[in-house]
């Protein structure tokens, strides 16, 4: 997986320390917990409990090793 698979326009999220979500523009949100994208509930989402990964590469190591 990397970055170019995605849209340009997605935005990585952390949630709680080691769940990797990803909001696609007109698609919506996802979970990539285990390295497989799953619809997400975004009623999951609270102020504090989420926020924007520094980088790709930062996401992407969260989402390997939940894959492990």
């Amino acid at each position: 997986m990397k970055k170019s698979d995605f849209p340009k326009e997605t935005e990585f999220y952390i949630k709680e320390f080691d769940v990797p979500l990803a909001y696609i523009p007109s698609k919506g949100w996802f979970n990539y917990f285990g390295g497989k994208s799953t619809p997400y509930n975004v009623k999951g989402l609270k102020p504090g409990n989420s926020w924007f990964a520094d980088s790709f590469a930062e996401w992407f190591e969260i989402v390997d090793k939940s894959s492990k």
